[in-house]
């Protein structure tokens, strides 16, 4: 019976101990409290740096100056000197077409209006001598002179014998060969001016009131991926497309002699403006509510809810105009899930977690 009881006894002591010390090892300590209600955040400072606005867009280029040329006389195609891909110059002769018929009809207008001419010399010296009424010489007169228009049309006429290139370009594309007959009228070459390019941009209407004629434009083909050539803003639609909420900007090549070519498709950005000094945020950093900017800085340890005005944005960067400190430190990465006066941890990334551990030791 005695050693029951001294058994129990024990038994009693030692639950009681290990009662104590698990209780001892569920208490926190005050600064593990503190550790485990802050929340980790990422932290990005302010910088000054030059904020250029641009509005990007795609379109295909057309060539400002672009004709069908045509054959006012018909007949047979002769000659041809050029082929397609050409460059000509104003004036040149790009094909010969029969003029024989257009010769004739010149060679009897002429010898018509030089009959008319002795007839009106005649005339006159008649009057002279009062041998011949005014009317009748004055209408001599006006014989001849319509005579003499007769023959510069015909003479027009034997010229569209040549089919000439009105303007300096590019032969794109020929319609006729050699031998054929050609109606009047007939469509012969088409001809465009590469050096004055053009392109049509659809910019949605509440990125008008930003772009003004004049404004320096970049142009990337995807022919052409390591070369950019420039352009300006020629001119700004007057109207608004209903079903699209577009108007049509031209961009004009201001350079020549590129290797663009008309009906490529081309990237487009368009500078809108240009901050030299700007202080800058990213994006991701800022909380809109509504039409308000906020964004979470962090100040003692704790995140401050603070509002902040806004200017321009590009490739993810905002402007900020007021309301932000220069060496304040901005969460960047979990203010979604933070309050006004929540006590936040620091832990930014540094370039070295980044690097990969077998590169770490390199030299």
């Amino acid at each position: 019976m005695r050693k029951l009881l001294i058994a129990i006894a024990i038994s009693s002591i030692v639950g009681a101990g290990l009662s104590a010390c698990s209780q001892s090892d569920a208490k926190p300590t005050a600064g593990a409290e503190g550790a485990d209600t802050a929340i980790a955040v990422e932290t990005v400072q302010p910088k000054r740096g030059e904020l250029v606005r641009t509005f990007a867009g795609t379109a295909t280029l057309t060539a400002e100056r672009a004709a069908s040329l045509v054959s006012e006389n018909g007949g047979e195609v002769l000659k041809i000197y050029v082929e397609e891909g050409d460059r000509v110059v104003a004036g040149q002769v790009l094909a010969r077409i029969d003029g024989e018929r257009a010769r004739l009809a010149l060679a009897q207008t002429a010898s018509v209006a030089q009959r008319l001419d002795h007839e009106a010399d005649r005339a006159n010296q008649l009057l002279d001598k009062h041998m011949i009424a005014a009317d009748a010489v004055e209408r001599a007169r006006f014989e001849r002179d319509a005579q003499r228009a007769a023959v510069d049309l015909a003479a027009l006429s034997f010229s569209k014998s040549e089919i000439r290139a009105p303007y300096a370009g590019v032969i794109t594309r020929r319609h006729i060969k050699q031998g054929q007959w050609l109606a009047p009228n007939g469509q012969a070459f088409e001809i465009a001016d590469f050096d004055d390019l053009v392109a049509d941009l659809p910019v949605p209407e509440k990125e008008l009131a930003g772009l003004t004629a004049g404004q320096p434009v970049s142009i990337r083909a995807d022919a052409f991926r390591d070369g950019e050539f420039i352009g300006e803003v020629e001119r700004i639609g007057a109207v608004v497309d209903a079903a699209s909420g577009t108007a049509s900007v031209r961009v004009d090549v201001a350079e020549a002699d590129t290797p663009l070519r008309p009906g490529q498709f081309v990237r487009i950005a368009i500078e809108r403006e240009r901050v030299a000094d700007a202080l800058l945020l990213p994006k991701a950093a800022v909380l809109m509510d509504g039409r308000r900017a906020e964004v979470f800085a962090v100040s003692d340890g704790k995140a401050r809810r603070l509002p902040v005005v806004l200017g321009g944005e590009q490739d993810g960067w905002v402007q900020v105009l007021d309301g932000l400190a220069e060496d304040a430190q901005v969460v960047s990465l979990g203010q979604a899930q933070l309050s006004d006066g929540d006590a936040v941890a620091i832990v930014n990334r540094t370039a070295a977690n980044l690097v990969p551990e077998g590169a770490r030791s390199a030299p």
